[in-house]
């Protein structure tokens, strides 16, 4: 990964339907940095398109600016990790959950001081990983919580309906109706330093590079993005009373002495199933029976 110096005008990108399209407060505060001819300012019109333009901006060797959700970032860090260019990388939340940016990196959410940070903050690496054909700034998971995770995104639209609140309604239903299709898998961390070579049931595999996830369920509490591995939470097959048991103390990470969840430090995961399963990296979705996912250590240059 190259290091670049910045070249030109930062290029901001904002997701016109983050926030649920409450994004005029963005808007304002940025119509300043565009004023004094600071900045190049687009919305995006189509999914897909925040990646091309970061990867567009990262290949000049130009500042990036994010403003959405995890989502955005998602597409934004894809763009710019294809580009194989470390160029500096601002991020505003305005998204539903923000997991990355304000339980990973603690950036702030109120506008103001989101879009002061994301101009004016310190530069720091930070990881980032790759599985199969994508990359993620926060992490994947297969099992309940990627079930969970396409369900969410399903329910986005419903009124009232917004982060962990969202989160919790689609965890529960999809724990209640759908637990039947907890998967039978395989897996291998760092070419075999560990290795569940046997099929087993699971509840979930959670590989991540912050802590948090589904709008602030601390999943892998102790994780660091700067600490050059990914973080692995596995839950065993467990009767589904006991999974609404462990459920709520997710939030506060309080299930890290369950006796069905085991913790993980790891370069590299690979996972096996012999039946196509949803996952979910950064909140997107896919449908895969082989995962193979590395870290990169150090792979953005962030402002925090």
């Amino acid at each position: 990964m190259e290091t670049s110096a910045p070249a030109g005008k930062p290029l901001v990108i904002l997701n016109p339907v983050a926030n649920r399209g409450n994004m005029q407060a963005y808007r304002t505060l940025l119509q300043r940095y565009v004023n004094q001819q600071r900045i190049e300012y687009k919305e995006t019109q189509r999914p897909g398109q925040a990646k091309d333009l970061a990867q567009q901006a990262a290949m000049a060797n130009r500042e990036i600016i994010v403003v959405g959700g995890d989502g955005t970032i998602h597409e934004a860090v894809n763009g710019l990790l294809a580009a194989g260019r470390r160029v500096p990388l601002g991020i505003v939340a305005a998204g539903s959950g923000n997991d990355f940016a304000c339980n990973t990196l603690k950036l702030p959410h109120q506008p103001e001081e989101a879009v002061e940070r994301a101009f004016n903050g310190r530069l720091t690496s930070v990881d980032a990983g790759r599985v199969n054909d994508t990359y993620f700034a926060n992490g994947f998971s297969i099992g309940m919580d990627a079930e969970i995770g396409a369900l969410t995104n399903r329910m986005k639209n419903i009124p009232l309906m917004s982060g962990a609140g969202l989160y919790y309604v689609a965890a529960l239903r999809q724990l209640l109706f759908g637990f039947q299709r907890c998967p039978w898998l395989t897996f291998h961390l760092d070419d075999g330093a560990v290795e569940q070579a046997t099929e087993k049931r699971y509840v979930l595999i959670a590989v991540t590079n912050g802590p948090a996830y589904g709008a602030g369920f601390h999943i892998n509490p102790r994780a660091d993005y700067a600490d050059g591995l990914l973080d692995i939470c596995v839950v065993d097959y467990t009767p589904l009373w006991r999974v609404l048991q462990l459920f709520p103390g997710v939030k506060q990470g309080k299930h890290v002495n369950a006796p069905e969840v085991t913790f993980y430090r790891a370069r590299s995961v690979h996972i096996e199933s012999k039946q196509p399963v949803t996952m979910q990296a950064d909140g997107e979705e896919a449908r895969v029976s082989v995962v193979d996912a590395e870290i990169l250590p150090g792979a953005l240059w962030i402002r925090i």
